[in-house]
């Protein structure tokens, strides 16, 4: 079972200012087109700051601010990270608060989603500072939270964004490292996004991969041949599951 996800967020917002520290800010990231490591840190400090006034204001918020880092870079992410924390601690996690996917309406989910968004960027930050992939830094805990968390979350977003996911019949997702398995199911019509189910299903595809690798590879952070991929398994990681 993952810790509490205030701490694991606390120690990736760690690993991000880090990795920033060693950064000069114009490395290219390879994971997003046209970013620089400043435009990178600015992204996130920027959804920081987004999370943050949703928490403490308990209303919908649009858009993200879009302001940039001032120098050095990890004393300006590490300022709003610390401010984050602080407000994300200041509420009840079960208090009501809007979100952008409009399920689990809590406080709790924007912890959940701050993690996640962490983690995948400050992957992105090792990867533009060449640092090899197994000092990434991610646990299996957090991995296997982050795949349930983008199967329920980011799904349904992408049906919203009318771009649906390819799920064609039954997949199973298999971290053949922690013995878990997730099966995704088609939503019930289009408009609906694909589930996930705790029934056994006669799967029509599957992916194997260690529990980093499915996370990862979900988010298009390593390709998809990283996976042992069947049948459906090979069209749902060829189209669209994330923004």
């Amino acid at each position: 079972m993952m810790e509490d996800p205030l701490i694991a967020l606390g120690h990736a917002m760690a690993r991000f200012t880090e990795l920033t520290m060693g950064a000069e800010g114009d490395e290219p990231v390879p994971a997003c087109a046209d970013w620089r490591v400043a435009d990178l840190v600015a992204h996130l400090g920027n959804v920081h700051r987004w999370a943050a006034a949703t928490v403490l204001s308990g209303q919908r918020i649009a858009d993200e601010p879009a302001s940039r880092p001032t120098e050095p870079l990890e004393e300006w992410y590490a300022g709003i990270a610390t401010a984050l924390l602080a407000a994300l601690q200041a509420v009840d996690g079960d208090e009501p608060t809007p979100n952008f996917a409009q399920i689990d309406e809590v406080a709790a989910f924007w912890s959940r989603r701050q993690l996640h968004e962490t983690t995948i960027h400050a992957v992105d930050l090792a990867q533009a500072l060449g640092r090899p992939e197994y000092g990434w830094g991610i646990t299996d805990d957090v991995a296997a939270d982050g795949v349930s968390e983008l199967l329920r979350v980011f799904l349904r977003r992408m049906v919203a964004r009318g771009r649906p996911p390819v799920v064609r019949g039954p997949i199973d997702l298999v971290a053949t490292d922690i013995d878990r398995v997730w099966t995704l199911v088609p939503g019930e019509n289009p408009l609906q996004p694909p589930m996930i189910v705790s029934s056994e299903a006669d799967a029509v595809g599957v992916a194997r991969g260690t529990v980093s690798e499915l996370y990862l590879a979900l988010w298009n952070r390593l390709p998809s041949d990283r996976l042992d991929l069947t049948g459906a398994a090979v069209d749902f990681f060829a189209g669209p599951r994330v923004p």
